[in-house]
């Protein structure tokens, strides 16, 4: 009993030093984690595996192994987790290793045949479900997450499903975000290393297990170099290893009947290293220092306490298609912070911490009059329509006795089970 509640305790998720040797000696003990460690004297040879999760939410019904389109993740494109973070989805992950791979390449393989057909959803029921079939829908939703388990992230808000690839929040209902393992990566212009798609890495890791520099031809280009054709999205994408019994280098390339210009090369090609290495440009851009104090943030609270909550309900204009209560309060999020920076002691700001949610209460929220009103707008003015629907008609349905009731339940079933799973004691 005590095991089980040490493996649970919400003290191993603090980013401490402790914690953080905790995870790396799970890591370097694991049987899966021999293979990845670096077996040569070369510099561009480590060991580091860093994970990734996409900026840019995945699409209903969209696999994971689709993303992303190219060989080379685009920069910007992909935010790196805190270290901590990284660290126990790494150990997560080399657990059950070969399950997950094999998951993984079979969704892959799925992805390269081609989109299948998804099965038409049944239509919803126009009329608003009473409290309490609300009550009974809430308590399958819950049951559903509660069968959703992941690796906890950024503070506890996300949570990591290693098996779909899947980076989803855990006390609101968001999209999936897609999950990447870094382990080879490219430097693709300037001083910064961005990973490389999974099914590339592993032909790559395949070619250095097995020493390929040790064959070495001269290429129609003149180089003394080992070829190892890869398949990707990018015709005649391929590696050429050059190097001596314990050290080597690598390009990627492209021949010259498929290139693309998603990718540009020069010279032999993209310089490729295996294992993450951090920026070496003495003036980082303003996306990498976003990149810090996004790491920093998830560090910080991995280490303080909640003691205070806070619920970030929104008013009208959540239905528009650029509105995102999430990143608004994220965005609070990091302003807030950057405050207790300035105004608070270290003291202070180590004890205790603000704990900041989004209430998205209107998104799935459907009013049996929105139906009507659908039905009677004119082809000619429905972006109108639409425009009013998400904020006129909002101050409208809540001032109607009938919708306010709606629109309140709405509210309270987000935001009673959410206090409750916190702070189940209060």
């Amino acid at each position: 009993m005590g095991d089980s509640e040490e493996e649970t305790s919400p003290d191993l998720l603090k980013n401490t030093p402790s914690n953080i040797a905790r995870l790396e000696d799970v890591i370097e003990n694991s049987k899966g984690r021999q293979k990845y460690l670096a077996q040569t004297r070369s510099p561009s040879d480590g060991g580091d595996v860093r994970w990734y999760f996409c900026k840019v939410p995945l699409l209903p019904n969209e696999p994971s192994a689709s993303l992303p389109r190219t060989e080379i993740v685009g920069k910007n494109e992909y935010f790196r987790f805190g270290m901590r973070d990284s660290l126990a989805i790494e150990a997560s992950f080399l657990q059950t290793e070969e399950e997950l791979l094999s998951s993984w390449w079979k969704e892959y393989a799925e992805c390269s045949e081609g989109p299948k057909e998804q099965p038409s959803s049944s239509k919803k029921l126009e009329k608003q479900p009473s409290l309490a079939s609300s009550e009974i829908t809430l308590s399958s939703q819950l049951y559903e997450e509660e069968e959703r388990v992941g690796v906890p992230v950024k503070g506890g808000l996300y949570e990591v499903d290693l098996v779909k690839r899947h980076c989803f929040p855990v006390y609101w209902n968001g999209d999936n975000r897609r999950v990447l393992r870094g382990h080879w990566f490219a430097r693709k212009g300037g001083l910064d290393w961005l990973p490389l798609r999974e099914d590339v890495a592993e032909q790559l890791e395949i070619a250095y297990r097995s020493k390929v520099w040790h064959r070495r031809r001269f290429q129609p280009s003149g180089l003394f170099a080992a070829r190892v054709d890869l398949q990707g999205s990018t015709p005649g994408l391929h590696a050429l290893f050059t190097g001596e019994d314990d050290t080597w280098e690598s390009w990627l390339n492209v021949d010259a009947s498929g290139f693309s210009g998603v990718i540009s090369f020069s010279g032999n090609g993209i310089k490729l290293r295996r294992g993450y290495s951090k920026s070496q440009s003495k003036k980082p851009s303003q996306e990498e220092l976003r990149q810090q104090k996004e790491e920093e943030m998830d560090d910080y609270c991995s280490q303080v306490p909640v003691k205070h909550l806070v619920f970030m309900v929104h008013g009208i204009g959540q239905r528009l298609e650029k509105s995102n209560l999430v990143d608004d309060v994220c965005n609070f999020r990091h302003i807030t912070a950057s405050l207790a920076e300035q105004h608070l002691t270290a003291h202070q700001r180590g004890t205790q911490r603000v704990l900041y949610i989004p209430c998205q209460w209107r998104k799935g929220l459907k009013l049996s009059g929105e139906t009507a009103v659908e039905k009677i707008t004119l082809d000619g003015v429905r972006n109108l329509r639409v425009m009013l629907s998400a904020t006129v008609h909002d101050v409208l349905y809540y001032m109607s006795p009938i919708y306010c009731q709606d629109i309140i339940n709405s509210v309270l079933l987000i935001l009673f089970p959410i206090s409750h799973l916190l702070f189940p004691n209060d």
